[in-house]
């Protein structure tokens, strides 16, 4: 086991106890599963449905992730090997579920506490205390996310599957403008010890979560707290790698 994996284990182990009551799947979700197949003409309902797009998005709609997803491509095979990207809901049931339709563009409904998961016995604030703490990564850790590097503040111990993560499909999409990344996906290595704020990742989006997530929130350089740009602020601590160059751990 790589020493940030072995130490966050240890560390989420002595927060176990505290935890009562966590659901191990997102609120509301059930054993609910979608009654249509991806032929049937209402299958989209509720998407936005765009025809020129369908060959690259399910339904045409970004929102939804890419329609093909890695199969052969490593560790991406693996990473989305038991991934159910609906949670078991249509489309537009998903859509309707998660999704913020208001302001000009809308967004994705995200939890409270930043995604972190919730010790419900606290009782401050009213939905329980997010159960983080601060990690230490040592020289040469291995870390990775799904999305954008602009302004990216989450990442996860390398090769983590997706479904442990709890991160909507759209995470999935290729940048159109940096497509050497497929599924959005970036490793680094880290070139120095950097100080983060980790812990257990709250159900989400149809997923069970439980993985780990860290945020650059409390890294500091040269003494200035870092609020934007965080990743390209980093370089000089991070490296970044390109699929097949490194082995990753595997996960259970």
């Amino acid at each position: 086991m790589f020493p940030f994996q072995y130490a966050v284990a240890v560390w989420i182990a002595a927060f176990s106890s505290s935890i009562t009551g966590a659901p191990l799947t997102a609120p509301g979700d059930g054993p609910q599963c979608c009654a249509l197949q991806s032929v049937d003409p209402e299958y989209c309902m509720g998407t936005a449905n765009n025809a020129t797009l369908l060959d690259q998005y399910v339904c045409g709609d970004w929102r939804l992730g890419p329609v093909m997803l890695p199969t052969t491509l490593p560790p991406l095979a693996t990473l989305l090997e038991l991934y159910n990207r609906f949670g078991g809901l249509c489309p537009g049931d998903f859509l309707a579920k998660w999704w913020n339709a208001t302001g000009p563009r809308g967004s994705w409904i995200y939890p409270e506490q930043t995604g972190f998961s919730l010790d419900q016995s606290a009782g401050e604030p009213p939905e329980g205390r997010a159960i983080d703490g601060n990690l230490i990564l040592p020289v040469g850790t291995l870390i990775d996310r799904f999305g954008a590097e602009k302004n990216g503040m989450y990442f996860s111990p390398a090769a983590a599957p997706y479904l442990q993560r709890a991160l909507p499909p759209s995470n999935l999409d290729t940048p159109q403008d940096d497509p050497q990344y497929p599924y959005n996906y970036h490793v680094y290595r880290t070139l120095q010890p950097i100080t983060v704020l980790a812990g257990p990742i709250a159900p989400w989006f149809g997923q069970r979560g439980q993985g780990v997530q860290c945020t650059w929130a409390l890294v500091k350089v040269s003494n200035a707290q870092i609020t934007k740009d965080v990743l390209p602020s980093l370089i000089y601590f991070v490296n970044r790698l390109s699929l097949g160059t490194h082995s990753f751990p595997s996960y259970g």
